[in-house]
């Protein structure tokens, strides 16, 4: 499938190829770094080529992805082995699906991308208990605004409460939640409750609800779910471009998946509090307080979100460095950009 590629698709290309590349290897994140890391298995059926997205069904022993614009409106469902057990169709008109989330017996499906940023709101479809017998089925839309403008992304979190949230892929990224019942009839409007790491392409909340995990393409962080604070990380295997992060089926390992064809999901430890690892970008700032204290579903508790510190260890080399990648990708941008105009 053929799509153009915009700027900024480009330079988050670019970032992608100089992490997991060369640069990588020089500032020592090598296969030896991600040692706790290993294939889990293949997805090779040709209907799923652009990958973007990955969550686990617990109830139905499965997990579902969904490739990315372009594509059909369905969602694939894999066995624990990566084979596709069949998918799931929906008659909706889809700009860029990113991500998906199962969670309370439905599957959500974020039409989040925005390579331009250019679109006015941005679409999450509810799918009830789902199944991959290809049938087409009904669902329901919720539509979005951000509160400060159009921004690309392709991250969706949806907390055991139900609570809705998408993270912006840019390199002052953003952490926004949706309103605790969006409503199907108008376009709701997102609260941006934090910063959020560069370039982050999916995330997860883990099972007990008190953590989020988010990727890069180098690097998988734990946040805590009230006060967006990072408290653990560690880097990813090299992938070609890894777009997805999910929880096993088991709940004790991570599985990272990537876009193209026969491309390897990865699985890994979830990062334990102390480790360190490159975070994909400058690190985040200090968020903004959060309209529900707690994306866990805590409410009340009235605590504002306090400053997301890099958790101590990690080498000034490997910052310095990862600075100077992204000041490349800046000047890419930036060139792209006006190449165009």
């Amino acid at each position: 499938m053929s799509r153009r590629r915009s700027p900024r698709r480009l330079a988050s290309l670019a970032l992608a190829t100089l992490l997991a590349g060369g640069v990588a290897g020089g500032l020592g994140l090598d296969a030896g770094v991600a040692h706790a890391a290993e294939v889990a298995f293949t997805v090779s059926d040709p209907a799923i080529t652009e990958a973007s997205g990955l969550t686990r069904d617990v109830p139905g022993q499965r997990y579902w992805t969904v490739n990315d614009s372009g594509s059909p409106a369905r969602a694939y469902a894999l066995n624990r082995s990566g084979r596709v057990l069949g998918y799931v169709a929906y008659r909706a008109k889809t700009v860029d699906p990113e991500a998906v989330a199962y969670q309370g017996g439905s599957l959500w499906i974020a039409d989040i991308g925005d390579n331009d940023a250019t679109r006015q709101s941005v679409t999450v479809y509810r799918l009830y208990n789902p199944q991959p017998d290809g049938r087409t089925v009904e669902y329901q839309a919720f539509d979005f605004v951000y509160p400060d403008g159009p921004r690309d992304a392709e991250t969706l979190l949806v907390s055991p409460t139900g609570r809705i949230f998408l993270v912006s892929k840019e390199a002052a990224g953003g952490i926004y939640e949706a309103p605790q019942a969006p409503s199907r009839l108008r376009v709701n409007k997102l609260t941006r409750v934090a910063d959020a790491p560069s370039y982050v392409t999916d995330g997860t909340f883990l099972p007990q609800g008190d953590r989020i995990v988010l990727r890069t393409y180098v690097s998988v962080l734990v946040l805590d779910a009230s006060t967006y604070k990072i408290v653990a990380q560690a880097p990813t295997p090299a992938q070609k471009q890894g777009e997805g992060v999910a929880v096993d089926l088991s709940g004790r390992r991570l599985l990272l998946n990537s876009e193209g064809v026969d491309q390897p999901v990865y699985a890994m430890d979830i990062p334990q509090q102390g480790g360190s690892a490159p975070t994909g970008g400058p690190t985040p700032g200090t968020p903004a307080p959060s309209a529900s204290a707690s994306a866990a579903g805590d409410q009340g508790s009235g605590s504002t979100a306090d400053s997301a510190d890099v958790v101590p260890g990690s080498d000034t080399a490997l910052v310095v460095g990862l600075a100077a990648v992204l000041a490349v990708v800046a000047g890419l941008v930036t060139y792209l950009a006006r190449s165009r105009s």
